[in-house]
């Protein structure tokens, strides 16, 4: 798969252990989010649903969700 990474989130002093990674996958040309708990991948969100592709800012807010503990 070939992805370029974005932009990286950190999470805040109640989840410091909370990271997201934005990546643009290049050959789908949308969006994908790896959540990370200390070094373990959690999952990685693909940023569509039912086949519309959403923006980088939605990406990012998926990303700030998850770092802030929003995402369980």
């Amino acid at each position: 798969m070939k992805r370029k990474l974005i932009s990286e989130f950190w999470g805040d002093e109640k989840n410091p252990d909370r990271k997201a990674e934005i990546y643009h996958n290049q050959i789908y040309d949308h969006f994908e989010v790896d959540f990370y708990n200390k070094t373990e991948l959690k999952e990685t969100r693909d940023m569509k649903t039912d086949g519309v592709i959403h923006s980088l800012r939605y990406a990012e807010d998926a990303a700030e969700n998850w770092c802030l503990g929003y995402i369980p």
